[in-house]
């Protein structure tokens, strides 16, 4: 069975068209950490067209935390603000 990482980034910390920018470069580097890593998928597509939100799918049950902290750590490397929710 398989899990799915959702990242709300919070609207308040920027300017719309600044926040949708950093969001998507920050899906291009989880993309990366992805296919390194093999922990989970994360759809090209939607990180090209995000806005405030991303979907990380297919995550095994034993890397679902692991791959939360990761990205909760790069989230605040980045001084990102927002929830990482395990679905």
């Amino acid at each position: 069975m398989t899990r799915s990482l959702t990242i709300h980034f919070d609207p308040a910390q920027a300017e719309q068209f600044l926040l949708i920018h950093r969001v998507q470069n920050f899906g291009e580097d989880v993309f990366r950490e992805l296919r390194v890593t093999q922990w989970g998928e994360i759809d090209i597509h939607e990180v090209d067209t995000a806005t405030d939100c991303l979907v990380v799918r297919r995550i095994a049950n034993s890397k679902v935390r692991r791959l939360k902290a990761w990205i909760e750590r790069e989230m605040a490397r980045q001084h990102l603000k927002g929830l990482v929710e395990i679905g």
